[in-house]
């Protein structure tokens, strides 16, 4: 792991346990176990160092909820294949996954940073649009679609993370997910 990587490595876990105010630079480089001026070596201050942090996870949670999605037909098995794909991620990555629950809506990311995570769900959100379209599922907004799902996906993750073993009960994993698809189909 390059020098780089253990900053970012470093300031997800230090973030996640003491938020953004109450985490030094000082603190992160020494966790990362680099010099104190090597963290600007690669990242112009602190704000900069949480932007990419942000978007380097939200990169990886894309990467891997569109993993199969062209092998799914229907647009409920998309779905489904989207919600396996982020309980999934969230497992491997649950430092990644509680950074953006605690930072979605922080003011130390930046407005550009968060326009250009959200980009990074467009081909999602357009299979959404579809769904409501073609009266698949409800008829509402998809800002409201997009919350609601999330909210429901969500909560479902927080469960997983704490009974990791039923990630592989596909008994238990079709249950949750029927939970999600019964509040949105028409």
């Amino acid at each position: 792991m390059d020098k780089r990587d253990r900053i970012l490595r470093a300031a997800l876990k230090l973030f996640n346990l003491y938020g953004f105010d109450n985490t030094p630079t000082a603190r992160i480089t020494k966790e990362a176990g680099v010099a104190t001026g090597t963290l600007f070596n690669y990242f112009g201050s602190k704000e900069e160092l949480i932007n990419v942090l942000y978007l380097t996870c939200k990169e990886s949670l894309t990467r891997r909820l569109t993993l199969g999605l062209e092998q799914e037909s229907t647009f409920r098995s998309k779905l489904k294949r989207i919600y396996i794909n982020y309980i999934g991620w969230s497992l491997d990555h649950t430092e990644e996954f509680l950074f953006f629950q605690q930072f979605c809506n922080a003011s130390c990311i930046g407005e550009t940073t968060r326009k250009e995570g959200l980009s990074k769900f467009n081909n999602i959100m357009e299979l959404i649009a579809e769904g409501i379209e073609q009266e698949i599922i409800k008829n509402v907004s998809l800002d409201y679609m997009s919350n609601l799902l999330m909210g429901i996906l969500n909560a479902n993750t927080y469960y997983f993370i704490d009974n990791p073993s039923l990630a592989a009960d596909d008994g238990f994993v079709e249950t949750s997910f029927n939970f999600l698809w019964d509040s949105i189909k028409n």
